[in-house]
């Protein structure tokens, strides 16, 4: 009777262990409950209060510049009551930025408003989640592709050599015979999706549209096969629903390493709410000359979408879309795209996704032939050989900014029966 009883009360304490765990939060209900802040790195240990040695000099052996920063994050996180979820640097930027929860008893805004008067905080902000351009229906509408461009004919002029061309996106296939030799870096900074980087699928359509290897016997070829690709993953994919999405926090981290690595180009098929950090490390990606593309979300417009409707982003919608509410975004094709898909295999895939990647193979064209390039006279090139098509929105000429880019005209083919219009595009302000 002792040892049923005994046995009995081990079964209680058992089931009120397995009801006292915490309960799984998906990533969109764990960043209601996140926030994200920097602290500057250089002033980080007189703001801590460094101790001083004779004649008040600082003892620098003892208190680092990194010492310093720990010593302010820990004393920020416990003055307002946060738990540190992970900390990372962004040296372009001179911070330490870190991840926190606030607890479940807080409002996100009072803690975001409280941290924004700490005068030891540089920024603050939600942690945010973007999501990736494609449709869900592959199969929307049948639109001309590299074939309908002449690519064949192209390529005897550039084929994108000595040009790398950076990949935000989710993993992509790295022995995808198509991919496999023009992948020379990549990286994961998905945190809760380490395990998973070659079966992921829109970065894999992705990347093949720009740089699916030509002459190899198998296959598509990409619009600029002979570029490096580097590929970071900040977005991620959910095993049984194929769903992608990425937040603000991986998306910062895989900026600063694209600011590491340098790529001359950098690909954005995602789009989400503004975000000042992402804004920040953007625009010092453009100091660098880093050529940036970017899709725009064409439920909401040129203006709603984000980074592409920053200044220094070349902003691309595909070719179905309206062109009255997207100004001057560059519309590229997008839909009924054959791509590369993880498994060696491929897939038709549609979106302002599959357009950007098209832009971006472009530009790697464009790069190989003027390698001294600057976004800016990409975007000129790219919108003033631009054909407007019968509902007056300009869509991209890959064979005139090419010619633009050498200086001298190409002939690839007649022009598709879609642009064929006498309207003159705006005159365009060459940089």
């Amino acid at each position: 009777m002792l040892r049923l009883r005994n046995s009995f009360l081990l079964l209680v304490i058992l089931l009120a262990g397995c009801a006292s765990q915490p309960q799984m939060l998906t990533p969109e209900q764990a960043y209601s409950r996140n926030v994200l802040f920097t602290v500057p790195v250089e002033s980080a240990g007189a703001m801590s209060g460094a101790r001083t040695g004779a004649g008040n000099m600082p003892l620098a052996s003892s208190f680092s510049q990194e010492s310093g920063s720990q010593n302010l994050i820990q004393a920020v996180l416990k003055f307002h009551g946060l738990t540190k979820i992970s900390q990372f640097s962004l040296q372009t930027l001179n911070v330490e930025a870190v991840v926190a929860d606030i607890g479940p008893e807080k409002e996100l805004e009072e803690v975001v408003n409280a941290l924004s008067r700490d005068q030891r905080v540089e920024s603050v902000q939600t942690v945010k989640p973007f999501k990736l351009m494609a449709y869900n229906d592959p199969y929307f509408e049948l639109q001309a592709t590299v074939n309908g461009d002449h690519i064949d004919a192209i390529h005897q002029l550039s084929t994108g050599k000595n040009v790398s061309v950076g990949i935000i996106d989710t993993g992509v296939d790295r022995e995808h015979p198509e991919l496999a030799d023009r992948i020379v870096y990549s990286r994961n900074l998905v945190t809760h999706d380490q395990n998973a980087f070659d079966l992921d699928e829109h970065g894999t359509a992705v990347a093949g549209i720009i740089a699916s290897a030509a002459n190899n016997e198998v296959g598509i070829v990409g619009v600029a096969p002979d570029v490096q690709l580097m590929v970071f993953k900040a977005c991620h994919q959910e095993a049984l629903s194929r769903r992608t999405s990425c937040d603000s926090v991986s998306i910062i981290k895989a900026l600063s390493d694209v600011l590491q690595q340098q790529p001359d180009i950098l690909n954005m098929s995602l789009s989400g709410p503004a975000d000042a950090v992402i804004a920040r490390l953007l625009h010092r990606a453009y100091e660098q000359g880093i050529i940036l593309v970017a899709a725009v979300d064409e439920s909401v417009g040129e203006q709603g979408s984000f980074p592409a409707n920053l200044p220094e982003v070349i902003p691309v919608g595909t070719t179905i879309s309206d062109p009255a509410g997207l100004g001057w975004v560059l519309r590229a094709p997008g839909t009924d795209m054959l791509t590369t898909a993880p498994g060696a295999t491929y897939g038709f895939k549609s979106g302002s996704s599959m357009a950007t990647a098209y832009v971006s193979g472009i530009v790697a064209l464009m790069k190989e032939s003027e390698p001294a390039l600057s976004s800016d006279r990409a975007r000129f090139y790219l919108r003033s050989t631009s054909r407007l098509d019968e509902s007056e929105g300009p869509v991209v000429d890959m064979c005139a900014a090419l010619g633009k880019t050498m200086g001298t005209r190409v002939q690839c083919a007649p022009a598709p029966v879609i642009a064929a219009t006498t309207k003159p595009l705006a005159a365009q302000a060459e940089p």
